[in-house]
Protein backbone atom coordinates (compact mmCIF):
# COMPACT_ATOMS: atom_id res chain seq x y z
CA UNK A 1 0.00 0.00 0.00
CA UNK A 2 1.55 3.28 -1.13
CA UNK A 3 0.39 7.00 0.09
CA UNK A 4 0.75 9.63 -1.36
CA UNK A 5 2.25 12.17 1.31
CA UNK A 6 2.18 15.18 -1.19
CA UNK A 7 -0.82 16.68 1.07
CA UNK A 8 0.96 16.87 4.25
CA UNK A 9 4.36 16.28 4.04
CA UNK A 10 4.81 20.16 4.02
CA UNK A 11 2.20 21.72 6.20
CA UNK A 12 2.94 21.31 9.67
CA UNK A 13 -0.12 19.88 11.68
CA UNK A 14 -1.92 18.25 8.13
CA UNK A 15 -3.53 15.08 8.63
CA UNK A 16 -4.50 12.20 6.25
CA UNK A 17 -6.56 9.58 7.01
CA UNK A 18 -6.52 6.30 5.09
CA UNK A 19 -7.59 2.58 4.73
CA UNK A 20 -6.87 -0.16 2.70
CA UNK A 21 -5.50 -3.86 2.53
CA UNK A 22 -2.69 -5.24 1.96
CA UNK A 23 -2.74 -9.30 0.91
CA UNK A 24 -0.42 -11.25 2.23
CA UNK A 25 -2.77 -13.91 2.12
CA UNK A 26 -0.70 -18.23 1.53
CA UNK A 27 2.81 -15.60 2.98
CA UNK A 28 4.71 -17.58 6.17
CA UNK A 29 6.40 -15.43 8.91
CA UNK A 30 8.09 -16.61 11.95
CA UNK A 31 5.84 -19.42 12.78
CA UNK A 32 2.48 -16.92 11.36
CA UNK A 33 0.20 -17.85 7.76
CA UNK A 34 -1.83 -14.98 6.80
CA UNK A 35 -5.19 -16.76 6.30
CA UNK A 36 -7.53 -13.24 5.23
CA UNK A 37 -6.16 -9.85 3.69
CA UNK A 38 -5.27 -7.63 6.61
CA UNK A 39 -7.01 -4.50 7.17
CA UNK A 40 -5.40 -1.02 7.99
CA UNK A 41 -6.72 2.29 8.86
CA UNK A 42 -4.75 4.57 10.40
CA UNK A 43 -3.36 8.77 10.18
CA UNK A 44 -0.92 10.12 9.47
CA UNK A 45 -0.01 13.63 11.14
CA UNK A 46 2.46 16.41 9.92
CA UNK A 47 4.49 16.72 13.44
CA UNK A 48 6.57 19.64 12.22
CA UNK A 49 9.91 17.52 10.81
CA UNK A 50 8.13 14.39 11.15
CA UNK A 51 5.29 12.16 10.69
CA UNK A 52 3.43 10.55 12.99
CA UNK A 53 1.99 7.04 11.47
CA UNK A 54 -1.20 5.83 13.89
CA UNK A 55 -2.84 2.77 12.19
CA UNK A 56 -4.63 -0.31 13.21
CA UNK A 57 -4.50 -3.59 11.19
CA UNK A 58 -7.05 -6.30 11.29
CA UNK A 59 -6.79 -9.80 9.86
CA UNK A 60 -7.09 -13.66 10.28
CA UNK A 61 -3.70 -15.68 11.36
CA UNK A 62 -3.35 -18.99 11.64
CA UNK A 63 -0.50 -21.20 14.38
CA UNK A 64 -0.07 -24.19 15.22
CA UNK A 65 -0.42 -25.27 18.86
CA UNK A 66 2.49 -24.83 20.84
CA UNK A 67 1.30 -28.08 22.81
CA UNK A 68 -0.70 -30.43 20.21
CA UNK A 69 0.70 -28.99 16.70
CA UNK A 70 -2.99 -28.85 15.78
CA UNK A 71 -3.93 -25.82 13.85
CA UNK A 72 -5.36 -22.45 14.84
CA UNK A 73 -7.07 -19.64 13.04
CA UNK A 74 -7.99 -16.76 15.66
CA UNK A 75 -8.97 -12.97 14.59
CA UNK A 76 -6.32 -10.75 15.19
CA UNK A 77 -6.02 -6.85 15.34
CA UNK A 78 -2.81 -4.67 16.43
CA UNK A 79 -2.60 -0.77 17.04
CA UNK A 80 0.84 0.69 16.07
CA UNK A 81 2.75 3.99 16.19
CA UNK A 82 5.80 4.81 14.04
CA UNK A 83 7.69 7.70 13.44
CA UNK A 84 8.97 8.99 9.84
CA UNK A 85 11.34 11.61 9.05
CA UNK A 86 12.10 12.64 5.31
CA UNK A 87 15.55 10.58 4.10
CA UNK A 88 17.60 13.84 3.46
CA UNK A 89 16.07 15.45 6.59
CA UNK A 90 17.35 12.38 8.89
CA UNK A 91 21.11 12.94 9.21
CA UNK A 92 23.81 10.49 9.51
CA UNK A 93 24.01 11.24 13.28
CA UNK A 94 20.15 10.87 13.91
CA UNK A 95 20.94 7.04 15.15
CA UNK A 96 17.47 6.52 16.82
CA UNK A 97 16.50 3.18 15.48
CA UNK A 98 12.83 3.91 16.35
CA UNK A 99 12.64 6.60 13.35
CA UNK A 100 11.88 5.31 10.29
CA UNK A 101 13.12 7.29 6.78
CA UNK A 102 10.95 7.88 3.45
CA UNK A 103 11.83 9.17 0.23
CA UNK A 104 10.21 11.35 -2.09
CA UNK A 105 6.14 12.69 -1.23
CA UNK A 106 4.42 8.55 -1.05
CA UNK A 107 5.56 5.56 1.37
CA UNK A 108 5.25 1.98 1.05
CA UNK A 109 3.07 0.54 3.80
CA UNK A 110 3.72 -3.22 3.62
CA UNK A 111 6.89 -3.70 5.66
CA UNK A 112 5.79 -1.44 8.12
CA UNK A 113 2.71 -3.13 8.97
CA UNK A 114 4.23 -6.53 8.62
CA UNK A 115 6.84 -5.93 11.05
CA UNK A 116 4.25 -4.45 13.59
CA UNK A 117 2.23 -7.22 13.63
CA UNK A 118 5.24 -9.84 13.89
CA UNK A 119 6.15 -7.70 16.87
CA UNK A 120 2.36 -7.95 18.15
CA UNK A 121 1.94 -11.69 17.61
CA UNK A 122 1.75 -13.34 21.16
CA UNK A 123 5.00 -15.80 21.45
CA UNK A 124 2.81 -18.87 22.35
CA UNK A 125 -0.24 -20.27 20.54
CA UNK A 126 -3.16 -22.74 22.55
CA UNK A 127 -6.16 -24.21 20.50
CA UNK A 128 -7.41 -23.99 24.23
CA UNK A 129 -6.31 -23.13 27.63
CA UNK A 130 -6.23 -26.80 29.06
CA UNK A 131 -4.75 -28.17 25.74
CA UNK A 132 -2.92 -31.43 27.04
CA UNK A 133 -0.44 -31.55 24.17
CA UNK A 134 1.20 -34.62 23.02
CA UNK A 135 2.47 -38.12 24.74
CA UNK A 136 5.84 -38.06 24.68
CA UNK A 137 5.96 -41.37 23.96
CA UNK A 138 3.77 -42.15 21.51
CA UNK A 139 2.60 -38.89 19.90
CA UNK A 140 -0.87 -39.36 20.26
CA UNK A 141 -2.86 -35.99 20.56
CA UNK A 142 -4.36 -36.21 24.27
CA UNK A 143 -6.91 -33.64 23.47
CA UNK A 144 -8.36 -36.73 21.18
CA UNK A 145 -8.14 -39.54 24.25
CA UNK A 146 -5.82 -41.22 26.25
CA UNK A 147 -3.38 -43.49 25.06
CA UNK A 148 -1.56 -46.88 25.83
CA UNK A 149 1.29 -45.93 27.23
CA UNK A 150 2.85 -46.80 30.26
CA UNK A 151 2.59 -43.85 33.14
CA UNK A 152 3.15 -45.16 36.19
CA UNK A 153 6.37 -43.25 37.87
CA UNK A 154 9.25 -45.54 38.14
CA UNK A 155 12.08 -45.17 40.47
CA UNK A 156 15.21 -43.70 38.51
CA UNK A 157 17.39 -46.20 40.36
CA UNK A 158 16.30 -48.96 38.66
CA UNK A 159 16.84 -47.63 35.04
CA UNK A 160 20.11 -49.33 34.49
CA UNK A 161 17.83 -52.17 34.52
CA UNK A 162 15.83 -51.20 31.72
CA UNK A 163 18.78 -51.49 29.15
CA UNK A 164 19.49 -55.05 30.81
CA UNK A 165 15.91 -56.07 29.12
Amino acid sequence: MILDLSTIVNVDGKKLDFEGQLDFTGREEQGVSFISPVTVCGRLSNMGGSLELEAVAKMQLGFLCDRCLEAIEEDFECSFKEVLRKEDEKSSEDKNPDVMSFKGNSIELDEIVLNNIIVEVPLKHLCKEDCKGLCPNCGQNLNNGECQCDTRPTDPRFDILDKLL
